[in-house]
Order: C-alpha cells, then sequence, then structure tokens
C-alpha cells in the first residue's frame, strides 16, 4: 500500500486549500453551515425537507412549487351545501390549508406530503432530503409509502386539483458516501410501522425523521474520531447519553454531562480535520479508482499485513504528507518520526487542524450540535447543554419501539440504545415513573425482568 502523492495534490491538497470534496460526501452540508441556516432548515422549513424527501423516495422531484396563482374556488362552493354567508370564510380556509404556508395543518394524509411545496434553493448548505433518500433508496418498500391507497376525503381532491403531483425524477441523485447503511433498514423499519397508522404518521414521522437525521451523523462522526478503533459493524451503536427534560437536577458526575453533548461536541470540533486525513489516506493503490474513502480500521487492517520494511516506508510517507503541508502552509512546526500507525495518523490530523481556517472548521464541526440544539438538547445551569428527551420526543419513541402490545422494561432500554439513546440509572429511574404517571407500566414484581411497558396505540 503506497499513498497516490499525485492524487493527493490534485483531490485534497494544494497550497491553496483543503478539499473535502475529493471524494463521494459522507456529510450532508459543508462549511457554510452557521446556527442561522441550522434553523431555517430543521427549525423553520423542516416539514418542506421532509416532505422533499418523500417525494424523491416516491419517484419525484425533490423541489415542487405552483408558484403564485390566483385560485378559483367558486366551483367548490356551487357543488358544495354551504350557507352563502360562510363562503368568504370557507375559502379563507381553503387558501391557509391548500395553498400556503408548509404546516403539519396541511396535512390529512401522508399522501398530502407530495403536494407540500419546497422550492428550489441553490447552493443548499444542508441536503437532507437527498442525504436521506440515497441511504434507502434501495428500500422499495418506501417507494409507495406516500400514495394515497385509501378512499380520498374532500381536503385530498381539493388539493389534488390545485396542486398536482410534482414532475417525475428523471435521473438518480448523486450518492453521498454512508459508512452506517444498515441504519437506514431501522429508520424505514420505523417509518413503515408509522404508515400503518395515519394519524400517528401525520404527527410522528417528521420527528422520527429529525431523530434519524440527528442519529446517522452523530454516530458517523464519533465513529471517525475513534480512528482504527471504530466499528463500523451493524448494530454497533456508540453511546451517548441522554436525560429527560424534566428530570429536576443534572450532576456533573452524571454520564449524561460526561458522555452526552460535551462528548459528540469534542468529537465534532476535529471533524474537518479528520475526514480530511481520511480522505488523504484513501489516496492509496488499494483504492486507485474508488469514489469513496476506505475507513480508519480498514486501512489499518491493510497496514497490519505489511512487513516491517513496507510499514516503515509507509510512515514515511504519512510523515512526509505532514511535512508538505507545514511546509506548503509556510508554519513554524516541527513533524516528529512516527512509530505507529496511531502516530502518524493523529500528527497528520493535527497538521491538517493547524493549517487550515479554524472559522470554516467551526463551522463544519458545530453544524450536527447546532441540529441537536433544535429539538434533543436542554441547557442544565453550569454543567451546559445536554441531550435530553421531551415528552414528545418521548412518546414518539415509546409508539416505535413497543408498537401494537406490550414489551419488557429491560427490551425497551435496548431497543432505546439500538436508537443511540442511552440513559443512565437517574434517568432510568425517572423514565419508569414517568411511564407510570402515563398507565403505561406493568409491574409483576419489582424486578426490571417482570416489568412491561404498553403500548400507546
Amino acid at each position: 500500500m503506497e499513498l497516490q502523492r499525485g492524487i493527493i495534490e490534485k483531490k485534497v491538497i494544494t497550497s491553496k486549500k483543503r478539499d473535502l470534496n475529493a471524494f463521494r460526501q459522507m456529510f450532508p452540508f459543508n462549511t457554510n453551515a452557521t446556527k442561522l441556516k441550522v434553523d431555517e432548515t430543521f427549525k423553520e422549513n423542516w416539514t418542506g425537507e421532509f416532505a422533499s424527501f418523500a417525494r424523491l423516495i416516491s419517484g419525484y422531484k425533490g423541489e415542487y412549487s405552483v408558484g403564485t396563482q390566483t385560485n378559483d374556488f367558486e366551483p367548490l362552493l356551487n357543488e358544495m351545501s354551504i350557507e352563502p354567508k360562510d363562503h368568504d370564510e370557507f375559502i379563507a380556509l381553503l387558501n391557509e390549508l391548500v395553498i400556503t404556508g408548509e404546516t403539519k395543518q396541511q396535512l390529512q394524509h401522508p399522501n398530502m406530503l407530495l403536494h407540500l411545496e419546497r422550492v428550489d434553493l441553490k447552493n443548499r448548505t444542508f441536503k437532507i432530503s437527498d442525504y436521506l433518500y440515497d441511504l434507502c433508496k434501495d428500500h422499495t418498500s418506501l417507494q409507495n409509502m406516500f400514495n394515497a391507497n385509501e378512499e380520498n376525503d374532500v381536503l385530498q381532491n381539493i388539493t389534488k386539483n390545485f396542486k398536482p403531483l410534482p414532475e417525475k425524477r428523471e435521473k438518480s441523485l448523486t450518492t453521498f458516501d454512508h459508512k452506517l447503511p444498515w441504519l437506514g433498514e431501522l429508520f424505514t423499519d420505523d417509518l413503515l410501522f408509522l404508515r400503518n397508522h395515519p394519524d400517528f404518521f401525520i404527527k410522528y414521522a417528521d420527528l422520527v425523521t429529525y431523530y434519524y437525521t440527528f442519529f446517522l451523523l452523530s454516530q458517523n462522526i464519533i465513529k471517525l474520531s475513534l480512528l482504527e478503533h471504530a466499528d463500523y459493524n451493524k448494530g454497533n451503536v456508540e453511546q451517548l447519553y441522554f436525560t429527560l427534560d424534566w428530570e429536576p437536577t443534572v450532576s456533573s458526575r452524571r454520564d449524561a454531562v460526561r458522555k452526552g453533548f460535551k462528548y459528540l461536541e469534542e468529537m465534532a470540533s476535529k471533524l474537518f480535520s479528520t475526514q480530511l486525513t481520511l480522505a488523504q489516506l484513501s489516496c492509496n493503490t488499494r483504492n486507485l479508482e474508488s469514489e469513496t474513502m476506505m475507513e480508519f480500521p480498514t486501512i489499518k487492517s491493510i497496514f497490519d499485513q505489511l512487513s516491517s520494511e513496507e510499514q516503515g516506508v509507509w510512515l514515511e510517507e504519512v510523515d512526509a504528507q505532514s511535512t508538505y503541508i507545514i511546509e506548503k502552509s509556510k508554519l513554524q512546526r516541527q513533524i516528529t518520526k512516527s512509530k505507529t500507525f496511531s502516530d502518524s495518523v493523529k500528527q497528520l490530523i493535527s497538521v491538517m487542524a493547524v493549517s487550515s481556517p479554524e472559522a470554516p472548521q467551526g463551522r463544519y464541526g458545530n453544524a450536527v450540535t447546532e441540529i441537536a440544539k433544535t429539538r434533543i438538547v436542554k441547557q442544565r445551569g453550569r454543567n451546559g447543554n445536554v441531550f435530553s428527551l421531551n415528552q414528545e420526543m418521548l412518546t414518539m419513541f415509546l409508539i416505535v419501539i413497543v408498537r401494537s402490545s406490550k414489551m419488557r422494561l429491560q427490551d425497551v432500554y435496548s431497543e432505546l440504545e439500538r436508537r443511540g439513546v442511552f440513559l443512565d440509572r437517574y434517568s432510568r429511574i425517572e423514565f419508569e415513573n414517568t411511564l407510570e404517571k402515563m398507565n403505561l407500566l406493568i409491574k409483576m414484581s419489582d424486578s426490571g425482568e417482570a416489568q412491561y411497558v404498553k403500548s400507546i396505540l
């Protein structure tokens, strides 16, 4: 295995820039990410983003707009038994529900997501709908999820008349580099379950989609930061601890503080330089024509198979790249001779960090933590931000986990962890108290093995 210096200097490193576009992208955002743009995507227009995903997975173009138009509702008035004095109010209601806005008030059936407008934004910072579509595009069971397979109600028919289906998508989108494709299976399964319960789907499907977006991004960040020690195998989830919004206090010794938001924030701060290093190391003779980056564990496995002499040459090549970057950046920094794989990789990451502009690095790393702040973070005084579930998020998890029958309490915890939600012993006590208040906890005994959680459905 040899580094391809010419490819590196063409695809990844030049004297003036560091390029994360050298391979297919691992994340659906760029260095222009800011809090303002996060809020725009994940607060103001999130339902529209979910609607774009619905269209893409159904075979339509993601963007959809009928443009500015005057709508004549008079023919409808002639067909319906509405008192003349109520005509103006009825037309105003139709304008609000069918024509204007991107709110859930418009959604009476999953099919109506296909008609929810979202204009085409040039140079989008966040390509979430494209990212999720690429994750799930091979799950054919999702392709008909948003079709109207039930008798249309009046509002659906009106919507179809004034907002025809968008154009069919003519070509596949640019694919992303998904290192954890098995998360798409779990996401698909939860969405399909909700689809069998249309009322719950309308209420919670976009929340499920938001959470899985965070789950996927945060897991990728942590695994990248673990370098050669990461485990990308199916079902292996990195721990992030959550609290519940209504817990009265959270001490600094809690797992929720030590291994929660702050932990992810620390890993995210190194995301730019770590990903750039992985891109550079992926330019090697074992990965000549691939459009995707290798994983650190894969590169380490190949390294371990080399002879001692070949390993020494490889370490020298990596150190030479660190030296090259320092010299091109005109920095005063001594490069030390690496003795191990880990030494060479960590040194290159450090060099990438000091030689790249701080502001873009910060914006890139902050993208995921800012996404989390929109719905699953709470400020806890001097302990700062912690991951936290509110009642709506907790209810959503109970619906997709427990489903239509009761489940052992221990299995509920296991299913939460399978979805990336870990609770320490204090949060578990609060969780069980909450289940009792919701009349969802069945106690056969005080043992966790003999306690069951009832379905909300």
